[in-house]
């Protein structure tokens, strides 16, 4: 995969404006048995001045999903879509970015790959909280689904986060938006979905969703390590 550093799953962003980068694009693949050798290439490449330029990017691991074979995802926080260029082009303009793919691409199986943007949040915003339940959406309707899940986010006070994300280019098939809600703990991050739902205008929201939306999948997600920029 050419582009593999410009990746994103973005699990962070906190009630009212948006604050999340407006563009995620995400690579994700199998290490199944090689997740070492993987965190060792980024290490070598994003500790060194050649990812100078380079956006935040965060690993993270996928122990629960199904039928999916996805491992791992790297998270690249793009501040726009200039930033992806800039990261593509520092990755593929030098011997070292060359060097990390060819290692990546002898120590991982690619699974999928796409972007996505934020579009609705509550909760405080953590970059490094160590859990989170990514939960996969079709929407029927998209604006009646985007108006009513506002709605109840504008009502939620989770301990973690909540995050809505649109499809901007589809990674996963027939999936529109994914929703990621985030914890310090499992426990804390299942407790804010639950609770969160448990409100009147979780329940409300809860009534009305199969006519516009339908869940495809849930996933646990843990953060394995972050290079900041």
């Amino acid at each position: 995969m050419k582009y593999i550093l410009t990746i994103a799953f973005a699990f962070f962003i906190f009630t009212g404006n948006v604050k999340a980068a407006p563009l995620h694009a995400y690579y994700c693949f199998n290490a199944l048995e090689t997740a070492n050798n993987v965190v060792s290439a980024f290490d070598g490449f994003l500790n060194s001045s050649s990812s100078d330029g380079m956006s935040t990017h965060r690993l993270y691991a996928f122990p629960l999903n199904g039928e999916n074979n996805i491992t791992h995802c790297m998270v690249a926080e793009h501040s726009g879509p200039d930033q992806f260029e800039k990261n593509n082009s520092i990755v593929n303009g030098s011997a070292e970015g060359q060097a990390l793919l060819s290692t990546l691409n002898q120590n991982v199986t690619w699974v999928l790959n796409g972007a996505g943007t934020p579009i609705l949040s509550a909760g405080e915003q953590d970059p490094n909280a160590p859990v989170g339940i990514l939960i996969d959406i079709k929407a029927k309707d998209n604006a009646a689904f985007v108006k009513s899940l506002g709605k109840f986010l504008n009502s939620a006070n989770p301990n973690g986060s909540i995050t809505v994300f649109a499809d901007t280019f589809t990674g996963v098939d027939n999936r529109t938006h994914y929703v990621v809600i985030n914890g310090s703990s499992l426990e804390e991050a299942m407790s804010n979905l639950d609770s969160s739902l448990a409100t009147a205008e979780g329940q409300n929201y809860l009534q009305r969703a199969n006519k516009f939306r339908k869940v495809m999948s849930r996933s646990l997600v843990y953060l394995v390590k972050s290079w900041e920029k």
